[in-house]
């Protein structure tokens, strides 16, 4: 059940337009679902992570960052 993040009541969900929303009738406001707003920056920000891949660290690069050489 999602609730108001302004008064906590129950949120009435609506469709229109082909799309889903949030609706406090206590507020009399369109609420966004915050719920599906972290698992997408969630999702987005495990996709970002998987296009950069860091090299795999070989004996001799090891011993050259050890030392500081670059």
């Amino acid at each position: 059940m999602n609730s108001c993040p302004c008064c906590s009541s129950t949120l009435l969900r609506h469709a229109r337009h082909n799309r889903i929303y949030w609706f406090c009738s206590h507020c009399r406001q369109e609420m966004p679902d915050l719920l599906e707003m972290i698992l997408n920056n969630s999702l987005r920000s495990r996709q970002r992570d998987g296009l950069v891949k860091l090299p795999a660290l070989t004996p001799k690069s090891r011993m050259l960052g050890s030392v500081g050489i670059a």
